[in-house]
């Protein structure tokens, strides 16, 4: 499936073979179209529960009533925390799995109990899953994230899934209602071990950031392979890591088992409950990866992970500091209650290497921002190291976003092989010394 190659950047992702490439493109745009309709619609009932949210909150007491309830339940989440997880500081991704199984839980199988499909369930459904705003996602996946950093998962108790599919437990019972593939194996070993550089299978350096036709491409050239876990599966081939390889085909065999088993069943439960949210998380995903790493323009380094990975200081709402993106990336073992100190200490090493801070922006804001190419709202948001006036701000923003100059980065990189064949034979050495 895969060939071998001498560039620095693989010509396609992960080296994938050209005749398999030339197959699956077909159908990932065939699936990149349904997942367009399917986000439009969670992204409408989001929307739409978002404004009926603040509409709540426009009645006397019910924003009190609200924090208090919501201080009242973590409370009694975190005496289950202190006595079931091996850190009680990540009592919040508990509360996000209890709040999803008490809510998502009941209406699932209250849809199998009655076997044919009900649309208020469906909407129940992906509301609790979703949420206002997408916050109910953003909470998830922040948890899922989190937890995947954890090895053998946040309870005292190791998941034994941890051996075979490289995923918790509790990592893949958040996964699976948002239709993703678990891959914390690969998020790990792969993308944390590569940190956005020229191998990391999620690293978009060869696209305009405030190109929506080059996010297109990005969605169904590499974000699909992603999501198969087809690309995670090839680097490790290439790395000959067997454990691993088994990991990204027993995750995939798990879910489509999954998906099977209730598609007999009922097939529309399958669609409704399984391949929407699949289709619908896929654009977020890639939505995800585009925006947490999206200056590569002018990045000298290829490997400097901290010019092209993005700090969103968000306000007031960051979950899990998801935010603190370099952090994760400087220490990936970092707990992220520990992010904000980090940053601070860090922030010589980021002025350093002219990385992007920007404040009171969620990552949806900024994806929004740049494919509408508002450069002079981001500009009004970004927490520069030195000052700057309003048309400089605007003027680093275009550059930064085009992509990494990968054209420059080949020919050092071939530069530095043709010096080491040299150094390892002498032979070749001598020839070229009497041509010259």
């Amino acid at each position: 499936m895969a060939h071998s190659t001498d560039s620095l950047y693989p010509r396609l992702p992960a080296n994938v073979s050209p005749v398999f490439h030339f197959v699956a493109i077909p159908l990932f745009a065939v699936l990149v179209a349904f997942s367009a309709v399917a986000i439009i619609a969670i992204l409408t009932l989001s929307f739409a529960l978002q404004l009926g949210r603040w509409l709540l909150g426009c009645v006397p007491g019910m924003k009190r009533f609200g924090d208090a309830w919501v201080k009242g339940y973590h409370r009694q989440v975190q005496r289950l925390a202190d006595r079931w997880l091996k850190d009680p500081r990540d009592e919040p991704i508990l509360a996000a799995a209890l709040t999803l199984a008490l809510t998502a839980g009941p209406v699932f199988i209250l849809q199998l109990w009655l076997g044919a499909v009900a649309w208020p369930l469906v909407l129940a459904f992906y509301a609790a899953v979703y949420g206002p705003n997408i916050r109910g996602f953003v909470r998830s996946f922040s948890s899922m994230h989190q937890e995947g950093h954890v090895p053998g998962g946040v309870f005292k108790r190791p998941s034994r899934l941890d051996k075979w599919c490289g995923n918790s437990f509790l990592y893949m019972f958040f996964a699976i209602p948002m239709g993703l593939t678990p891959h914390a194996l690969a998020h790990l070993q792969q993308h944390h071990r590569e940190n956005a550089g020229p191998l990391d299978i999620y690293a978009t350096a060869r696209y305009d950031h405030a190109n929506l036709w080059h996010f297109v491409v990005y969605m169904v050239r590499e974000v699909m392979y992603q999501q198969f876990l087809i690309s995670p599966y090839l680097y490790f081939r290439s790395r000959e890591k067997r454990a691993q390889m088994r990991a990204m085909v027993t995750g995939n065999l798990l879910h489509l088992a999954l998906f099977t088993a209730l598609a007999w069943y009922s097939l529309p439960i399958a669609v409704f409950y399984m391949l929407v949210p699949w289709c619908a998380s896929n654009v977020l995903m890639g939505v995800i990866h585009w925006s947490q790493h999206a200056f590569y323009g002018g990045q000298a380094d290829p490997r400097a992970y901290m010019y092209n990975t993005v700090t969103l200081l968000e306000k007031p709402v960051n979950i899990l500091n998801e935010g603190y993106h370099v952090c994760h990336h400087h220490w990936a073992n970092v707990h992220w209650s520990e992010s904000p100190q980090l940053f601070e200490r860090i922030k010589p090493e980021m002025r350093a290497a002219q990385s992007m801070v920007f404040r009171d922006l969620s990552v949806m804001d900024l994806f929004l921002l740049l494919m509408l190419r508002r450069f002079e709202v981001l500009a009004d948001k970004l927490e520069w190291w030195e000052p700057l006036s309003q048309e400089e701000k605007v003027a680093l923003l275009r550059q930064r976003v085009r992509p990494a100059p990968i054209q420059e980065h080949e020919r050092v990189h071939q530069q530095a092989l043709a010096r080491r064949q040299v150094t390892l034979d002498p032979g070749l050495a001598a020839v070229q010394g009497a041509q010259s």
